[in-house]
């Protein structure tokens, strides 16, 4: 008779908040494992927002910290993501800062038909990923990226070029952000689609495996 096989142990990881920032910039936890803010801060609280389409990610959002305490332990609810965040704190904001569930890649959504995104400022870890998805069923979007460069690389391991094609409805393939303390800024271009116009809007950045 076959042995059942034990449930999964995750581990209890800890991001340090002190002064609106965090350390470390980008925690890595496993699909089981919890995370728990810390503050360092004696005097403030922190308030720590989960962004863009991974704001649901750790159930309650924001997340208050009291000083010198810690949030409780944040389980995630779905696997394999890469979650941005903001700390408040004493009148500053610092951020984005990541959490890498897994080894999952960050969400970015194009909004509207200016090329505005839900995540206008984002970070990734070194060797993280991220990818574009076009909320628009009817306009093409094309991604125009600048700042550092070879940062981005495709699954086969070329170097992302510009522009980069997202159809209507769908999303580009997982692009890895190699280096650090790397920015690579872009500009999005909906194209027309039926009775649609060229808008150019959209600007934003991505930083990779800030230190």
């Amino acid at each position: 008779m076959a042995t059942p096989k034990e449930a999964l142990t995750g581990t209890d990881q800890t991001i340090n908040v002190n002064n609106a920032k965090a350390s470390p910039k980008n925690q890595a936890i496993e699909n089981q494992d919890t995370v728990a803010f810390k503050n360092n801060d004696t005097h403030d609280a922190a308030t720590i927002t989960f962004l863009g389409a991974g704001a649901n990610e750790f159930g309650t959002n924001p997340i208050m910290v009291a000083a010198s305490g810690s949030s409780g332990a944040l389980t995630p609810g779905t696997a394999n993501v890469t979650v941005n965040y903001q700390v408040t704190q004493g009148g500053a904001t610092g951020g984005p800062y990541s959490i890498e569930v897994g080894s999952g890649p960050l969400e970015i959504d194009i909004i509207d038909a200016s090329g505005n995104t839900n995540l206008e400022y984002a970070e990734i870890p070194n060797n993280g990923t991220v990818f574009f998805k076009n909320e628009s069923t009817t306009q093409p979007a094309s991604i125009a990226f600048s700042g550092d460069q070879n940062v981005l690389f495709y699954p086969d391991g070329s170097a992302v070029t510009s522009p980069v094609a997202v159809p209507a409805n769908s999303s580009t393939a997982n692009l890895q952000g190699r280096g650090t303390n790397k920015d690579v800024s872009y500009q999005i271009t909906m194209l027309p689609g039926e009775s649609d116009r060229i808008t150019t809007g959209g600007n934003g950045s991505i930083k990779v495996g800030q230190t």
